[in-house]
């Protein structure tokens, strides 16, 4: 029986691999990066990027854009649509850093940070930049989207 990724972060305390799908996209390219996930300090807190399994057993790494008493809100980068209600017993890791090639990235960089406010400032203005960038710079993705 093959381990689970809760299974791994538990014993090593992470967990490494690509990211599937596109919805993190500009942040984390399809087959290019790799992620390291670690073990979720609870409750998360707004922005943080964190791996949840939903109900029907698939994982999905997308940020936090809302923390209420009933769980989190969380979004893609590459998306406006929301998953609302996930909570605390659903959350398997946090995203700590990620690799481009041989170039580490962690969360605690300050032109990530940077990113994270530019990015999650206003759905408004991303809802502009996401149908501006899909219809004239990420047509190589088309077709490719699973997240």
């Amino acid at each position: 029986m093959s381990k689970t990724v809760e299974d791994v972060i538990r014993e090593r305390g992470f967990f490494v691999t690509k990211p599937k799908g596109t919805s993190m996209y500009p942040m984390l390219r399809l087959n290019c990066d790799h992620i390291c996930v670690v073990r979720p300090e609870l409750p998360l807190k707004r922005y943080d990027v964190a791996m949840f399994r939903r109900s029907e057993g698939v994982y999905v790494l997308h940020r936090v854009m809302d923390v209420t008493e009933n769980g989190y809100t969380f979004c893609g980068d590459n998306q406006c649509f929301f998953d609302r209600g996930i909570t605390d017993d659903m959350i398997v890791g946090v995203l700590d850093s990620w690799f481009t090639g041989e170039k580490k990235h962690t969360v605690r960089d300050k032109g990530y940070l940077r990113y994270v406010r530019f990015w999650c400032s206003s759905m408004t203005l991303r809802r502009y930049i996401l149908w501006f960038c899909h219809r004239f710079l990420w047509r190589k993705y088309r077709g490719k989207s699973v997240g």
